[in-house]
């Protein structure tokens, strides 16, 4: 099976502008993203995630693990592009608002494999204490991006208990080996990375034999074609073909079996 480890298709219907920062494009509540979604039409966004979802097909991905902004709202839209594909997707909800609110979670829960956040930077962080202890107790996953725009407290980080995190362009060795030491899942999305002049720390990872996945990252900054995204680690951090490769099939597969198994028998 073919995995894109980490998307957020919902912003497919915008064509991201060059020469702002990772902040003023992406970070909540305020981003340039965030603006565009609350003010689309639901037809503008299914419309687009539709499309993402056409090119995720067209390129032979088996499941897709989105990030899935507005709630409910936002599960829903998803739910609805989907109807009558055959590819799969691994839901990590998030809440509308940037407060923990126990009934919300509840119900985001209920439709969702997971929560993915944004960045400690974004969040209060009891906030997001709040919001992992409930995952957990949910028996569900939890993840969020972590040193993606600047270093971030790898020991708040890990104390989040995070099953997997996206990006550590900015994380140290010493992070990684943290992160590495804990088995938690890494995912990287190098061209998305590169649009804002960033790069992950690919190497250090695969040395410290972390648990490597690849992602696309925004539907509005790249297209999510995964298999454009192994090419390009292949040509730009030298990884070899079959390590590429493990990257969007095996060690996808492995760390997120139980869920798509768990999908089968409901």
């Amino acid at each position: 099976m073919i995995f894109n480890s980490h998307t957020h298709i919902g912003d497919a219907f915008l064509k991201a502008p060059h020469g702002m920062t990772i902040e003023q494009l992406v970070a909540p509540p305020h981003g340039y993203k965030h603006r565009m979604l609350s003010s689309a039409s639901r037809e503008e966004i299914i419309s687009g995630m539709k499309k993402a979802i056409g090119v995720m097909e067209k390129c032979g991905t088996d499941v897709f693990i989105d990030f899935r902004e507005g709630g409910v709202d936002g599960i829903e839209m998803l739910l609805e592009a989907m109807e009558g594909r055959k590819i799969r997707a691994i839901i990590m909800g998030r809440p509308s608002s940037m407060k923990y609110n126990e009934k919300g979670m509840e119900r985001i829960l209920s439709m969702a494999d997971g929560i993915g956040l944004s960045s400690i930077s974004d969040w209060d962080y009891g906030e997001m204490e709040a919001i992992s202890h409930h995952v957990r107790e949910a028996g569900k996953m939890f993840a969020l991006h972590v040193s993606e725009a600047r270093r971030e407290d790898i020991g708040m980080v890990l104390d989040l208990k995070p099953d997997f995190i996206v990006h550590l362009c900015y994380a140290t060795e010493e992070d990684i080996s943290e992160v590495v030491s804990r088995g938690i899942g890494v995912v990287v999305c190098p061209r998305a990375n590169a649009f804002f002049g960033l790069s992950p720390p690919l190497k250090i990872l695969l040395e410290k034999k972390a648990k490597v996945m690849l992602g696309t990252d925004n539907a509005m900054l790249v297209a999510p074609d995964i298999r454009e995204e192994a090419r390009y680690v292949i040509n730009n951090f030298g990884v070899e073909e079959r390590e590429a490769f493990k990257m969007i099939s095996k060690t996808p597969s492995d760390f997120f079996g139980e869920i798509l198994k768990n999908h089968e028998h409901s």
